[in-house]
């Protein structure tokens, strides 16, 4: 390119040379020896305006000095002379300015929109030219050189340089778009390419193509092969060639009366193709229709044929733009339908067709994999630096999974934070393995994000074609599900590393899900029951309530424990109907028991898991449970444990407090396994404290376990709490919890959990259900003694 001093000189040079073969040739096509068909020179003022920049007005008017002095053949009076060069500078600057600088009408000078398209029409083609032709026949009234009112001869001048506009501007704006060195008026629209910082060192070759960035083209003309091409070229000219010789041969060239033959070819060739070949569709019509009429037209049939002229040219422009708006709105939802409109990769559906149209090929056992990456840490980010800076480090991930791979693989993103990979052509699944470790170590360079430096750690499972389940049919859907559960396999297990998936997992997997419908079923029919554990006053061995323990009794697995399936209801959701359930069996089945003459109804302790204790209306669900079992909540104890107050603390003791004004009481399970504070513990308003077991079965472990023991049961004491021992499991460690201080006990010692049956028969016993554990004196057996002191 030139350099700045020499440039203007250029343009300059360039435009006016241009400027006057236009005008000179404008001149050769006229239907009258006064009237000019159409001023396409008026068009060049606006392309170098609308390209190099408002600076070059002065270069207009030396074009109607060359216009005056050289091209017209009667030279006009000063005044009036300078009245039709400031009529010309000014329309054509203003029009430039408002389409350039004006906020609300501002365009692409490129013209790559429909919008762009028809805000040009409105100011260039039609407006200002109507304005400027107005103010020059005004002027030449006033100076005397124009007869008449000047109403025919203003609409001729009007139409004339509104379709030298239209014909000529907007493909050669077009055009000069393949050059942005040329565009000095507006800044390019384009987007910067950005680059991963660091590229380690890989398994595997990386790639170091750009990931490529989809930006409108400029081009007038559709993609196509040769052949296609060259046959849709010929069919416009025909159609364009019988279009003419329909509307303008002789002796139709002197009527007009078949003109509108022109929006044959006009339509096929817009519709078909679009903007750019209708843009050029329009300047070859213009031209044959000017050859063809040239001082040929019947007087009075001047104006006509330059609206005729004019009209052609706008319905062309304006048809061609909605045609390509519509050719880019449809390849934006092709676009979408494959790509993810963030990082430019390929989604999931794209994804799945590679897949499946590799395994077309029937690659070699171990030649292909496919790889899932999700990340650890990235919910963090969203929940901290907000969704937008998330949206960054994802794109970030994105250009370095691209770069890290060979050109015939694959990266898609499939949504959230979880990326897939396809690779094809290994050498075997240990180079699966490889590249899968590689791809991690792409993910170890901070990321800048929001003024802060971000370590990205991932997980990966990774499914090799072939591989572990070489005995089943192997596709598309069973290539991906087995890398899924390689990488749930990797986040439960260990994080941020990788994992090959193998038979063995999919094997668990079947089965958990599995495990999952029956429970559902079990929780909405009737294969859930209730033990319940006695709760026993350590003084006297009396009932005091029970615990209820959930049990499953599985129509092939047999009666479970909570341990068998607690952890899967709290994956999957299903803790919350699960605790319900409970709370609503247990409550119905205590309101039964009858209590022995004399003894107060033993009351019935519940778990609590945290999902319970954070959902909206948990009391109004306890209160419309103890109603419904006509049991009074002052016989029901909530369970909850250190764990589940750690989270959201606030609002779990507001939730405390709320039951207790229920009259429910409260307890704080599995005491010493978590982080509770005493100032803490003051702050909860529970009734009582239950020691974890794994106290209890320190006891006889040396002089620290029963000093830690005596020390919560002190603590309940200051603190005007019941004190429950868990776990108690023989006679001495019941005299012992006994000796220390606890109110309560509860374990296999008193008893296991019993059926609902069996609950209600210990109910009504009136007799302790724990002989004591010390004698009538009050004194413990020798060797407890020892042990306290």
């Amino acid at each position: 390119m030139l350099n700045s001093r020499w440039r203007p000189v250029f343009i300059g040079t360039l435009y006016l040379l241009a400027w006057y073969g236009l005008d000179v040739a404008s001149q050769q096509f006229t239907t009258s020896p006064e009237v000019t068909v159409w001023y396409p020179a008026m068009g060049l003022d606006a392309v170098l305006l609308l390209v190099c920049g408002l600076r070059y007005w002065p270069l207009l008017i030396l074009s109607r000095l060359v216009h005056t002095f050289f091209v017209s053949e009667e030279i006009l009076p000063a005044l009036p002379m300078l009245g039709m060069t400031l009529v010309a500078v000014l329309g054509t600057v203003g029009g430039a300015w408002l389409l350039l600088r004006l906020p609300v009408l501002r365009i692409d000078p490129r013209l790559l929109h429909l919008r762009d398209v028809a805000l040009f029409v409105a100011v260039a083609v039609v407006v200002m030219p109507l304005g400027m032709a107005a103010l020059c026949v005004l002027n030449l009234k006033l100076a005397g050189l124009l007869p008449g009112r000047g109403l025919t001869q203003t609409l001729q001048l009007w139409a004339g340089s509104a379709t030298g506009v239209g014909l000529l501007a907007p493909p050669l704006l077009l055009l000069l778009g393949r050059w942005p060195g040329l565009w000095t008026s507006v800044p390019m629209q384009t987007v910067p390419p950005r680059t991963a910082p660091v590229r380690p060192t890989l398994a595997r070759p990386i790639s170091t193509r750009p990931v490529p960035v989809q930006v409108a083209s400029p081009g007038p003309w559709p993609s196509a092969d040769v052949w296609c091409f060259l046959r849709d070229t010929l069919i416009a000219g025909v159609l364009i060639v019988l279009a003419l010789w329909a509307g303008y041969g002789e002796p139709r060239g002197t009527t007009l009366d078949y003109s509108y033959v022109l929006f044959v070819p006009l339509l096929w060739i817009a519709t078909r193709h679009g903007f750019g070949p209708a843009t050029v569709a329009v300047v070859v019509l213009n031209v044959g229709v000017a050859l063809l009429t040239g001082g040929r037209i019947q007087e009075g049939g001047e104006l006509a044929l330059q609206f005729g002229l004019l009209t052609v040219t706008v319905a062309g422009l304006l048809l061609g733009a909605v045609v390509r708006e519509r050719q880019q709105l449809g390849a934006r939802l092709s676009y979408l339908a494959l790509r993810d409109p963030l990082t430019g990769l390929g989604n999931r559906h794209l994804f799945r067709e590679r897949v499946t149209q590799a395994l077309a090929g029937s690659p070699p056992p171990g030649s292909l994999a496919v790889l899932l990456m999700d990340f650890d840490n990235f919910e963090s980010i969203n929940d901290s630096l907000g969704h937008s800076a998330g949206d960054q480090v994802l794109a970030l991930i994105g250009e370095r999974l691209q770069a890290s791979i060979h050109p015939h693989d694959l990266v898609a993103r499939l949504g959230g934070d979880e990326f897939a990979v396809l690779l094809q052509d290994l050498s075997s699944s240990q180079h699966a393995q490889e590249a899968a470790e590689s791809m991690l170590a792409v993910m170890e360079p901070l990321i800048a994000v929001g003024g802060l430096e971000l370590q990205m750690r991932a997980s990966l499972g990774t499914a090799v074609y072939g591989g572990a389940n070489a005995d089943e049919p192997q596709n598309s859907e069973t290539l991906i599900r087995d890398a899924a559960v390689a990488l749930h396999h990797a986040k439960a297990h260990h994080r941020g590393h990788t994992q090959m998936f193998d038979a063995e997992m999919h094997r668990q997997t079947l089965e958990r899900l599995e495990l999952e419908t029956d429970l559902r079923a079990a929780i909405d029919g009737e294969g859930l029951e209730i033990h319940y554990q006695p709760i026993v006053h350590l003084r006297s061995g009396h009932l005091r309530g029970f615990e209820a323990l959930v049990r499953w009794r599985h129509p092939t697995r047999g009666l479970l424990t909570p341990a068998a399936f607690l952890p899967l209801a709290q994956d999957t959701g299903l803790i919350v109907p699960l605790d319900r359930w409970v709370l609503r069996a247990a409550a119905r089945e205590a309101a039964c028991w009858s209590p022995a003459p004399g003894c107060a109804p033993p009351s019935i302790s519940v778990n609590l898991t945290a999902a319970q204790v954070h959902l909206p209306g948990l009391c109004a669900d306890i209160a419309r449970a103890l109603q419904g079992a006509g049991l009074p909540p002052e016989r029901l104890i909530l369970e909850l444990t250190e764990h589940v107050l750690t989270n959201d603390s606030a609002g779990t003791i507001q939730t405390m407090r709320a039951l207790r004004d229920l009259g429910v009481g409260l307890a704080l399970d599995d005491f010493g396994t978590g982080y509770s504070s005493l100032s803490y513990l003051r702050r909860l308003p529970i009734t009582d404290l239950k020691l974890d077991r794994s106290f209890i079965a320190d006891l006889n472990a040396g002089s620290a376990g029963p000093a830690l023991v005596r020390t919560v049961a002190e603590l309940g004491q200051a603190l005007t709490l019941t004190t429950v021992a868990e776990g108690i499991e023989t006679a001495q460690q019941y005299a012992h919890v006994r000796a220390l201080g606890f109110t309560l006990a509860q374990g296999y010692y008193i008893s296991r959990p019993v059926s609902a049956e069996a609950a209600r028969e210990l109910a009504r016993q009136p007799g302790p259900l724990v002989a004591a554990g010390v004698d009538d004196a009050g004194t413990l057996p020798p060797q407890l003694e020892s042990v306290l002191e």
